[in-house]
């Protein structure tokens, strides 16, 4: 999923789109690996459905290593957004049974999921700008084979008999419904999360088209983002072993508090060195707090583990999805300078939330 950051200005080349819908494209990526998610969540919550840990990633890979070759703008959005739904089935069932998996270090071991994934996303931005540069667009093809060998090495690695989700049963959305407290939690965990993605998918989704305008190479595009990403994933597992000191409430505050400043300095500062390393840094500290919100819904959740991490991976990242197209309509219309510092402050709405997570 990380090919498609520095494909942004690519296709809007290529397919003469505007930066509201280059925004749109960010929107539908968005909706259709995130926003099902919920659906996927509650049926893996009542039925299970380990396949899904690796024929749902097989689609994804496939199909999104597939864009290079797209002959038209809608071929293009149907195999994104078939490939995003492959990205959709994987995160609620690899969530909801990681901690089962992680045996008594459940942090340690969503930080794990959590900077894989990560991790893998910003292998994605490098690894792309590498094919074009070398053989063109249309060699992207090629990545799909990677995919392939690691679903299958998951099908014959994944543990038989050990992947039930804790507390999983037969459960619905009622379920969540039931308990006000916890609903209202989950609700706090979402719009937490909603925010901090704005300030990351803005960054991820317009900078490179304001990079490309400044003359900037794919390469170093690709570079820029899987540095930022690469590091994020790293300092996840970090916080998430010292929440067991200080609690997560007050790292997640630290996420959304440090992150929003960071990132609107170094878009002050951009394209300088230092507005480099502060967006960097400010990409890094806006992501690190994944893992805790995960397994803070979780812990509210009651017996829906799944349908919980898919409101945090899923509800959220849609809606911060949808966020980009008035982003980009707002780009158009004061600059893309502008616009990013005010995608960049939008984690700040997300502090008073922070503030009344209960201490754990």
């Amino acid at each position: 999923m990380g090919f498609l950051t520095p494909l942004y200005p690519i296709i809007m080349d290529r397919f003469g789109l505007s930066l509201s819908v280059v925004g749109a494209v960010s929107m539908a990526a968005a909706m259709a690996s995130a926003l099902s998610q919920p659906f996927f969540g509650m049926l893996f919550d009542r039925f299970g459905g380990t396949a899904s840990v690796y024929l749902a990633p097989l689609l994804t890979g496939v199909l999104v290593s597939c864009l290079g070759v797209a002959p038209s703008f809608t071929v293009f959005l149907v195999l994104l957004c078939l490939g995003c739904l492959g990205s959709a089935a994987f995160h609620p069932r690899g969530a909801s049974i990681t901690p089962t998996l992680s045996g008594s270090h459940p942090e340690f071991g969503m930080a794990v999921f959590s900077a894989g994934g990560n991790l893998g996303f910003a292998a994605g931005p490098a690894a792309i700008a590498f094919f074009i540069s070398l053989w063109g667009f249309g060699s992207t093809p090629i990545l799909a084979v990677p995919a392939a060998l690691v679903a299958g090495a998951l099908a014959l690695l994944m543990p038989r008999g050990r992947t039930a989700s804790r507390g999983a049963g037969r459960v619905s959305l009622r379920s969540l419904l039931s308990n006000r407290r916890d609903l209202a939690m989950l609700g706090r965990l979402v719009f937490i999360n909603f925010a901090l993605t704005v300030g990351v998918r803005g960054l991820s989704t317009f900078l490179p088209v304001y990079m490309a305008q400044k003359g900037s190479a794919v390469t170093s595009i690709g570079a820029l983002f899987t540095g930022m990403l690469a590091l994020g994933a790293l300092a996840s597992v970090f916080v998430s072993q010292l929440s067991r000191r200080t609690g997560k409430r007050v790292l997640i505050l630290v996420s959304a508090a440090a992150g929003a400043p960071l990132a609107v300095a170094g878009y002050v500062f951009f394209p300088s060195a230092a507005g480099t390393v502060l967006i960097v840094a400010a990409g890094t500290v806006l992501t690190f707090s994944n893992p805790l919100l995960i397994l803070m819904a979780q812990k509210h959740s009651g017996n829906s583990p799944a349908m919980a991490s898919s409101l945090i991976m899923g509800v959220s990242w849609g809606l911060a999805g949808l966020a980009m197209v008035p982003l980009g309509a707002l780009g158009e219309a004061v600059g893309i300078p502008v616009m990013m510092v005010i995608g960049g402050a939008f984690p700040l709405l997300s502090v008073l939330s922070c503030l009344k997570i209960p201490r754990d």
